[in-house]
């Protein structure tokens, strides 16, 4: 097993009568790409800020290298973080930018400089050392704010909602760039999404929060096909939650089969149909009221609202998962 650089144990905080965080444990490698995935007030920028610290927690540790520094200013510990503001110094350029932490430390003249460029190269922005934050595009801006937090070379970098405020296309751009820096610097990256393909995307492994808890912890590839929970299965992916024989199972909408397959038993109604995107989705009604979603890409199917269909899935496809009331 890799080498744990981050330890989060039993983290707790409460704000008056709402306990945010519930009792956290989590072990980080050096050099891994951890998402917190949840939706919003479920707690991962508080768990986040209690890693900067910029928050203190009503009880529990974070140890870095295996030292605790639950008790350390901002300042003393070896991490930086990246806002979705970029924060960057409006009355600054880009190279006193990117400069401004080695200043503070009397690195000399030089040696920033030298750094600087080392920064503007590996983020692509040559040549733009002079530019203000207002001359430069969000992405450039995005690129910016990265090279700032990187130049000290910090152990841990904590990304909150980093490419939030871009748009979709240039958001997507801005995953594969990320992801390609990380690998090449080598720093464990702590990232914040409530976006389940950026965090797919991106991930080594995926931290899905619900209330204060991680309610799972694992590879991308384990949240998307192996879920625990139901609630996991429906937030990472929208599969289908079938009730039945008392027991509850998850089925992804690209593994509901429409007829011509032998595990095609069940008779349900077409209720809605919506082709979008080069992508057919589906909701079938079943007979005891529950609904499906099937979806296909490239094809639309001869389906008609209204029609009854038999449907199915192959046994392999239906994950059984723990029910917790979706």
């Amino acid at each position: 097993m890799s080498e744990t650089i981050l330890e989060l144990k039993e983290l707790r905080k409460s704000f008056g009568e709402t306990h945010v965080l519930q009792g956290l444990n989590i072990q980080i490698a050096r050099g891994e790409f951890i998402t917190l995935l949840g939706s919003s007030g479920c707690g991962k920028t508080t768990t986040l800020r209690i890693i900067a610290g910029l928050e203190d927690p009503d009880s529990g540790e974070v140890l870095l290298n295996g030292k605790d520094i639950t008790k350390l200013e901002p300042n003393h510990r070896d991490v930086n973080t990246i806002f979705q503001s970029y924060a960057l110094f409006p009355y600054m350029n880009v190279e006193k930018n990117i400069g401004y932490g080695l200043k503070l430390k009397k690195m000399p003249k030089d040696e920033i400089k030298s750094k600087v460029t080392e920064m503007l190269r590996m983020v692509q922005l040559e040549g733009y050392e002079k530019r203000m934050p207002d001359e430069l595009s969000g992405g450039q801006r995005q690129r910016v704010a990265i090279a700032r937090a990187i130049v000290n070379k910090p152990q841990v970098l904590l990304l909150d909602e980093p490419l939030g405020a871009l748009d979709l296309k240039l958001r997507r751009q801005m995953q594969q760039e990320l992801k390609t820096l990380q690998k090449k610097l080598g720093i464990t990256f702590i990232y914040i999404t409530h976006d389940q393909e950026e965090a797919i995307n991106m991930s080594d492994r995926i931290v899905v929060m619900r209330d204060g808890v991680f309610e799972q912890i694992g590879t991308p590839n384990d949240i998307y096909y192996h879920p625990r929970t139901s609630y996991v299965a429906d937030f990472v992916g929208n599969a289908n939650i079938i009730r039945e024989s008392g027991k509850v199972y998850a089925v992804r909408s690209e593994n509901v089969l429409m007829e011509g397959e032998p595990e095609c038993r069940i008779e349900a109604k077409v209720e809605e149909k919506s082709f979008a995107g080069g992508q057919l989705r589906v909701q079938f009604v079943l007979p005891d009221g529950q609904k499906v979603i099937a979806s296909r890409y490239g094809i639309d199917y001869e389906i008609v609202t209204g029609e009854t269909r038999k449907i199915g899935w192959k046994a392999e496809n239906a994950v059984e998962v723990t029910d917790n009331g979706i």
